[in-house]
């Protein structure tokens, strides 16, 4: 479980509610699970990777769902959150995409999609049988 506290003065409490539901149905159903090995790793400044991309991406409320104030844009290898305009300051944004650029950008977190899951199980199993030479009794 990850919940990210985000200060009231750079926030509104809709967004702040909005995108920790959003954060734990990542974390929760492991579409994003943890990957640093040793304490301290999070606090080192980002080595530039390119791992993955994830952003936040502040919108005019015109582009947004008219009832929702943070939409998350997923494909393999980013995460993209688009920020109606208005319920979060500037800098928080660039706070963000500092912590973003390292946990996604190094590999901090890794993104697991589901597709990726399956071709990976199905690989373990190795090739698939040949069909038996003999005809099998009925």
């Amino acid at each position: 479980m990850a919940d990210i506290f985000l200060h009231p003065l750079h926030v509104r409490e809709r967004l702040a509610w909005d995108f920790n539901w959003l954060t734990r149905h990542q974390v929760g159903d492991g579409l994003w699970q943890q990957n640093w090995t040793h304490e301290g790793r999070m606090q080192e400044p980002a080595e530039g990777l390119n791992v993955a991309v994830s952003r936040w991406e502040i919108v005019p409320a015109i582009a947004m769902p008219s009832d929702r104030v943070v939409v998350a844009i997923e494909e393999e290898g980013s995460c993209i959150w688009l920020i109606r305009e208005g319920y979060c300051t500037h800098a928080l944004r660039d706070a963000m995409n500092v912590m973003l650029e390292r946990i996604a950008g190094d590999g901090l977190w890794l993104q697991y999609w589901y597709e990726c899951r399956w071709r990976r199980s199905a690989q373990a199993l190795g090739p698939a049988l040949p069909s038996p030479s003999l005809a099998l009794p009925a």
